[in-house]
């Protein structure tokens, strides 16, 4: 289940972000209520941003360094196999 902002790389390789979406429907009583959630493409600009990024985590995984997200979201942690973690942001 995707949720609200989050980014996916799709089957076709490109990246999207998921978005809330009103679903108006002309002469209905509860149009603009219904919510779909769709997936955005995004700019060329993020494209080759979000792939640079993926490469740069997938050596560090080749390396034997584990990365995770920060628990506040604002940085990754690598932490290599027998040493203390390492904070990026």
């Amino acid at each position: 289940m995707a949720y609200d902002g989050e980014l996916v790389k799709m089957q076709n390789g490109r990246w999207a972000r998921f978005q809330r979406c009103q679903v108006y429907r002309p002469g209905v009583a509860d149009a603009g209520e219904t919510m779909l959630l769709i997936a955005v493409e995004l700019e060329e600009r993020y494209q080759q941003l979000l792939d640079d990024a993926a490469d740069s985590l997938a050596e560090y995984r080749s390396q034997g360094v584990q990365v995770r997200l920060a628990p506040d979201a604002q940085g990754l942690s690598l932490q290599p196999e027998m040493s203390a973690s390492v904070s990026v942001n």
